[in-house]
């Protein structure tokens, strides 16, 4: 199989990452200590990259795991409300302990639920979010990033992580990549349908596990 991440490139990149506090390097080790998915290095520094330029008020998330990365934008955009999405009843008590402990977590509004449900009701009110971050489902990139336009403001960002689904995106061979067949064949759809719209800025990233980043150009 295809490998997007060399292990000795992967220990030369991580060796170079700053976190924004030891509150939060102290989270990644715990994490990665525990086999917790939780973005890579190089996805943090972009997203920081990307929070620092934007400096979004609303943020959205799809797919909290122990609520690492709603941490970081809360850190890095102290001004922000951060909403966050996951249904994993395995994640779902650790993200609540995290955010209860970390000061930053008062200003995180975590909705327990299937992503596209609760989008549906975040539809229904008045709520405009300007930064988007989806790291869910993998099949349903395209229904989310759908759902989330409604809900963007006319020049919100949305980032999509793990577009490369470990290398299997473009080399689809071996019992692995198999078992994923249908998150490859809804991931390419996904990837042809942003970069053929109208009024999206668009930029494909390998590093880390792939990142789309989408910018609304109205």
């Amino acid at each position: 199989m295809l490998e997007v991440r060399d292990p000795k490139l992967k220990d030369f990149m991580d060796s170079w990452h700053i976190p924004v506090d030891e509150e939060m390097a102290a989270l990644r080790r715990s994490n990665e200590a525990d086999g917790v998915p939780l973005i890579l290095t190089e996805t943090e520094s972009v997203l920081r990259l990307l929070l620092d330029l934007k400096r979004p008020s609303r943020i959205l998330e799809l797919g909290t795991a122990h609520g690492y990365s709603a941490l970081l934008f809360a850190k890095c955009c102290p001004d922000a409300v951060i909403t966050t999405i996951d249904r994993n009843p395995g994640m779902t008590d650790h993200a609540k302990a995290n955010f209860e402990s970390f000061s930053e977590g008062s200003r995180i509004d975590f909705r327990i639920g299937e992503a596209l449900d609760v989008l549906r009701e975040l539809a229904d009110g008045d709520e405009k979010f300007d930064f988007v971050f989806i790291d869910a489902g993998k099949s349903h990139y395209r229904d989310f990033f759908d759902m989330c336009e409604t809900l963007c403001e006319k020049d919100a960002f949305i980032v999509c992580d793990n577009i490369l689904l470990k290398g299997w995106l473009v080399e689809c061979e071996g019992r692995e990549a198999k078992r994923h067949r249908t998150n490859i064949k809804y991931m390419r759809q996904f990837l042809e349908y942003i970069n053929g719209r109208d009024g999206l800025d668009v930029t494909l990233m390998s590093g880390g596990d792939g990142l789309a980043v989408i910018r609304f150009m109205r």
